[in-house]
């Protein structure tokens, strides 16, 4: 079974052994991923041509496809692994991918199972080169998943305040944190979890860090919020 991997970069394995070779040559590993969003829905072969060859010439695009198609089949020794004419979809009983399975448990609901998918940013550090349509792309989606991220921990982190685990808010709001160190409210929601959870030390600690990041990286002054937070903090 082949196993693309699309959270934190992009890799194609098969087993436990990542490939390499013709069959990861970028556009070929671009032209999964596209695929691998669509899911069930697919997409047709103008789309992916207007994203992987947008400079070129539409015939010889269309050829320049059916090459890539041929090739990544034989290379991978599976005919079956694309289906569809007009519109191509990724055969799931060939290849699985994170984006697919995580799109799939956020729409169950399965907000842990889809968070624990989440390893990185979408595709980061990979690039086509000249490819601007499919960087735009990229950035769309990759902005799209990390919102689904980060709504999915604040359920969670609303879940276990709900029935008093304090533990594990602390664990939902931190992951969230991870995810966006240079977010206040996110370093907000951390602080008030672990002081909920009686770390008020640790609470502190965060809004310090925080602020020194936002100093360093940025050059922003501490949000009033969290000075607010500190002082109380203190008091108590």
């Amino acid at each position: 079974m082949l196993r693309l991997r699309t959270f934190g970069g992009l890799t194609l394995s098969r087993g436990e052994e990542n490939l390499t070779g013709a069959v990861t040559q970028r556009r070929r590993l671009a032209l999964l991923a596209l695929l691998a969003v669509a899911r069930e829905t697919g997409l047709s072969r103008d789309k992916l041509l207007a994203w992987l060859w947008p400079d070129s010439d539409a015939e010889r695009a269309r050829h320049v496809l059916n090459q890539l198609l041929y090739a990544q089949r034989r290379q991978v020794g599976d005919a079956a692994l694309f289906t569809g004419q007009k519109t191509l979809r990724l055969n799931r009983a060939v290849m699985t991918t994170d984006v697919g399975e995580f799109l799939d448990a956020m729409e169950r609901g399965a907000l842990e199972e889809g968070v624990g998918l989440y390893r990185g940013p979408f595709l980061d550090g990979f690039f086509l080169k000249g490819g601007v349509e499919f960087e735009q792309w990229v950035e769309a989606q990759r902005a799209r998943f990390a919102r689904q991220v980060l709504a999915a921990l604040a359920a969670l982190a609303d879940r276990a305040a709900a029935v008093g685990a304090a533990g594990e808010v602390v664990r939902w709001r931190r992951q969230a944190s991870e995810l966006d160190p240079l977010d206040s409210t996110l370093a907000l929601g951390l602080m008030r979890a672990l002081a909920a959870a009686g770390d008020r030390p640790a609470a502190l600690r965060h809004g310090r860090q925080h602020a020194d990041l936002l100093q360093t990286q940025l050059g922003l002054p501490v949000d009033e919020r969290m000075t607010q937070l500190v002082e109380e903090l203190r008091r108590a």
